[in-house]
């Protein structure tokens, strides 16, 4: 299949699913700038499958399907890369952190004896 066949079926699809896969993924994650990533991701892969010329039976449940892994994988990376010790064993001292506010619900500390 040609370039500008792939391209006229992607934004067919694109056209046809946008605004559910946008629901979904809304009910799923709520900082839009992960949302955008998730999207993109998804049409990336999308696209990508297009143009390996595999069939797709239903795309609106196919393009659901990568944006439910590409959320799911997106929250698997931001909890193993959340995780942070500051502490050492011996430590008996406060510690203040002064973090900018987008990243108040992304760090947690684990204090260990």
């Amino acid at each position: 299949m040609s370039t500008q066949k792939i391209l006229k079926k992607f934004d067919k699809i694109y056209d046809e699913t946008y605004s559910d896969t946008l629901k979904y993924i809304l009910c799923k994650c709520s900082n839009l700038n992960d949302i955008d990533d998730i999207i993109q991701e998804t049409y990336l892969e999308l696209y990508k499958v297009l143009k390996d010329q595999k069939e797709i039976l239903n795309y609106k449940s196919y393009i659901l399907a990568i944006a439910r892994n590409k959320i799911i994988k997106y929250f698997d990376s931001n909890k193993k890369l959340n995780t942070v010790s500051i502490f050492q064993e011996d430590d008996e001292e406060e510690y203040t952190l002064d973090l900018d506010s987008r990243y108040r619900y992304r760090v947690r500390l684990y204090y260990k004896r």
